[in-house]
């Protein structure tokens, strides 16, 4: 029952409601450009709102469970710091945002507001607040929090429910028509930390706290932002992503050695907080060689003068069947040429059971598939093409 009201207090926060409006905005924008373009969504579910719930629970449970069997403790001052500007950048910037950058911040505001830590806390402790100060113990568990949140963006990013491969046309500098493939995600995932003093307790008896010595600690769900908003426009985005979560994955697993390494020498605060702007520097280098790599790739995903470029496969359609992969070119659809979408579906309809298609793949090899369709529903093949329209 405790933990039922823990998690209850936990969704009445700001922050969990500002990231589900942002996940609801991001979800309604996709599925309203893909109704507009391409007739119907790709993905008509706004599943990067089902997600917000559903995965950020799940990396809650185990984010839960890595904090309080390693007892991580964190200060009350820099929760608020860190929420406050979490609210901040989801209302300023809700499009470009990085959870690591925010993380990053709050530490370096925290470290900023250390030194006049003590003019307000006697005005806290009145409150039943303890105040920390800075503390090498305090920069490591933040070392800890910060392993944690890379490792989500690694696992979703890997997460077959989260790589809807949503097309965006675009044009480049020269005016011709490329298609953009973005992932966007954001999560609130609640993961229990401690925080000293029981300020909880004495306002809600029922709040859980530990007895450590002679220190009271109570537990806090703490919120925390995983997610990211990243774009390719000539790599398969299946292979981006996982090669994009492989770095997150490494800078999580470093970012750890370096906390378990700290924890033996007797490094000051301010040096790790060294170390942890160099995680986040690390983080912002690999993004940057994710664009840097997709600039320097040979192909586009570029509007074609021969056949049709397939751009989305829709799920749970014939297409399927058909072992397509986007970028890949129809060249004949039922034995005859086609160069637009329109003679596509021309073509479609002179067997409208049944598809045969003569594909030119990414590797420049001709391929023949076929498979049933819906009877008397050739629009529902759920292959996604070029339009023929400029946009």
């Amino acid at each position: 029952m405790q933990v039922l009201k823990v998690l209850e207090l936990f969704l009445l926060q700001p922050l969990v409601w500002l990231g589900l409006i942002r996940s609801w905005l991001t979800a309604r924008q996709r599925v309203t450009y893909e109704r507009h373009h391409y007739r119907s969504a790709i993905e008509a579910r706004y599943v990067e709102s089902r997600n917000f719930f559903k995965d950020g629970l799940g990396l809650g449970i185990i984010a839960t469970i890595i904090g309080l069997l390693l007892g991580l403790v964190v200060s009350p001052v820099w929760v608020v710091i860190y929420e406050l500007l979490a609210v901040l950048s989801l209302l300023v910037s809700p499009w470009g945002y990085l959870p690591i950058t925010v993380f990053g911040l709050s530490w370096l505001i925290y470290w900023g507001f250390n030194p006049h830590l003590n003019r307000v806390a006697w005005q806290l402790q009145m409150h039943g607040v303890t105040t920390v100060s800075l503390s090498s113990g305090l920069v490591i568990n933040g070392l800890v929090i910060l392993a944690v949140i890379l490792a989500g963006m690694a696992w979703l990013l890997t997460r077959r429910n989260t790589q809807l491969n949503s097309p965006q046309i675009r044009p480049d500098q020269r005016g011709k028509r490329i298609v953009r493939y973005r992932w966007q995600q954001l999560l609130v995932v609640p993961m229990g930390v401690l925080v000293p003093g029981d300020w909880f307790h004495a306002t809600m008896s029922w709040w859980p706290v530990f007895q450590i010595g002679s220190h009271s600690y109570s537990v806090l769900l703490l919120p925390l932002l995983v997610g990211a908003s990243v774009q390719v426009y000539k790599q398969l985005p299946k292979l981006a992503w996982r090669r994009l979560a492989g770095g997150y994955l490494l800078l999580a697993g470093a970012t750890l050695v370096l906390a378990i390494i700290a924890r033996f020498t007797v490094l000051g605060p301010q040096w790790l907080l060294g170390l942890m702007g160099l995680m986040m520097v690390a983080t912002w280098l690999l993004l940057g060689q994710h664009r840097y790599h997709d600039s320097h790739q040979q192909f586009w995903y570029s509007d074609t003068d021969q056949g049709v470029r397939v751009i989305g496969l829709r799920p749970k359609t014939p297409a399927d069947k058909l072992n397509l992969s986007i970028g890949d070119v129809i060249l004949e659809c039922n034995r005859q040429p086609v160069h637009t979408e329109a003679q596509f579906y021309a073509a479609l309809l002179q067997s409208p059971t049944y598809v045969h298609l003569k594909v030119r793949n990414r590797q420049q090899e001709l391929i023949i598939t076929e498979t049933a369709i819906y009877s008397g529903a050739p629009h529902e093949l759920g292959i996604v093409l070029f339009t023929d329209q400029e946009d």
